[in-house]
């Protein structure tokens, strides 16, 4: 077995489908189904029964999994160090960072290029993945820094609040409520969704505040990255609710954006290790970060 079979059968265990690992790992999901099968033809035992188009795990496939996490940290450890060497050699400071998806192709190319213009001597590696593999990748060493919802789900790490996030309602361009000037759970009665991942924090509270407004819940699709979310609804589908951190980002004539209200906001920061402090260059990226990520004040505010 190889590294890239394993961080596809961690990813499949975490989002619990190809599809949710496909984003994760940003490969097609073809590639992830061969490399699962792979993984298994080398194993001699299947890890997953297939149901309907699910992948649901066998119980080895549990058991697989802490050894398969420490083993991959193990290996991620490893490349970060020859990656430091390599960077010293030529005389330049590595900075590894973690970030969502989202992030990484829309704020943050203009962001590097304009760090790293008063930079000459630092290099960047950027890791995506969400926020959990996130911490753990901190967690592991892989990363010097990570973007992460707060608060963090492994309490041992040490954060740094930067930004908090509303909501925004996504629409069908030409929907009849895009006229709102906001819109509310009321608003929402009846009306199919396109909502993000049932593992994040922050549906539990939009399901919540839509099951007192109108009881029922009309999900049609769960979406693991917000910009599916958009693309789902660009296509009709359903309504959406993502945080106007990263729908601000994304433009796009065919759908609409209007605030959810009132707000349900959430926080988002910087993990570290207590015992690797940052340097001054990473202070500085930090320091950047957080003033593009406040915008307008309106749905996201500095904490």
């Amino acid at each position: 077995m190889n590294l890239k079979q394993l961080d596809v059968f961690r990813a499949v265990m975490q989002t619990g489908s190809t599809i949710g690992a496909s984003g994760v790992l940003a490969l097609s999901q073809s590639a992830i189904s061969r490399q699962l099968t792979s993984l298994e033809e080398e194993i001699g035992f299947e890890l997953f029964r297939r149901e309907k188009g699910r992948l649901v795990p066998k119980p080895e496939a549990t058991a697989l999994l802490q050894e398969v996490g420490e083993l991959s940290d193990v290996l991620a450890r490893l490349k970060r160090r020859t990656d430091e060497l390599s960077a010293g050699r030529s005389g330049r400071t590595l900075i590894k960072m973690g970030f969502p998806h989202s992030l990484t192709t829309t704020l943050l190319p203009k962001l590097v290029a304009d760090f790293l213009a008063t930079q000459d001597q630092v290099s960047i590696e950027l890791v995506a993945g969400p926020y959990d593999m996130i911490e753990r990748a901190v967690m592991g060493r892989s990363v010097d820094f990570g973007f992460v919802r707060l608060p963090t789900e492994d309490r041992g790490l040490v954060t740094m609040p930067l930004v908090s996030s509303g909501q925004l309602c996504v629409l069908p361009a030409g929907h009849p409520l895009a006229a709102r000037e906001t819109i509310s759970a009321d608003d929402l009665a009846g009306t199919d969704l396109v909502l993000l991942g049932r593992l994040r924090s922050s549906r539990e509270d939009i399901e919540e505040r839509l099951r007192r407004a109108q009881g029922a819940v009309r999900c049609r699709v769960e979406a693991h990255s917000v910009e599916a979310s958009v693309a789902l609804v660009a296509e009709g589908i359903g309504v959406s609710i993502i945080p106007a951190l990263i729908g601000s980002l994304l433009k796009s004539d065919r759908v609409v954006m209007r605030p959810f209200a009132p707000p349900l906001w959430s926080d988002y920061g910087i993990a570290t290790l207590r015992e690797a402090p940052l340097s001054r260059p990473i202070l500085m990226f930090i320091a950047m970060l957080k003033e593009r990520l406040v915008g307008d004040g309106v749905l996201t505010k500095p904490i």
